[in-house]
């Protein structure tokens, strides 16, 4: 798993996770205080995501980033594009710190149907 060791102000390492590839993250343990977001208009959907991670999820690259460590998690009504922090030999079980950039509604599973005029 490509992940690169971060040194924070504590004495143990926080691990930001990097990748190309999609990210199966398994139930992890975060903390409420453990978010932090970009903009104020977003902390009323903070549940959704720390219940996402909580239940485990897929992490999927945000490609227009370009920088290999924003994936958009996918929530209940929601996709968040976050960046992800856990603590060092915890397996991506334990998460230390989630910074949310953006939060959108979500469109999985919707169709959008044209029909050809005739």
């Amino acid at each position: 798993m490509p992940i690169v060791k971060k040194r924070d102000h504590q004495t143990e390492f926080r691990l930001l996770l990097e990748s190309a590839d999609p990210v199966e993250l398994p139930p992890a343990v975060v903390s409420d205080d453990a978010v932090l977001v970009q903009f104020d208009k977003l902390r009323p959907y903070v549940p959704e995501l720390l219940e996402a991670l909580r239940a485990g999820t897929r992490a999927e690259p945000v490609a227009v980033m370009n920088d290999g460590s924003t994936f958009a998690i996918h929530g209940e009504t929601r996709t968040f594009w976050v960046k992800l922090w856990h603590a060092a030999g915890s397996e991506l079980t334990r998460i230390e710190r989630v910074q949310i950039m953006s939060c959108l509604p979500s469109t999985r599973g919707t169709n959008v149907i044209i029909r050809e005029e005739s």
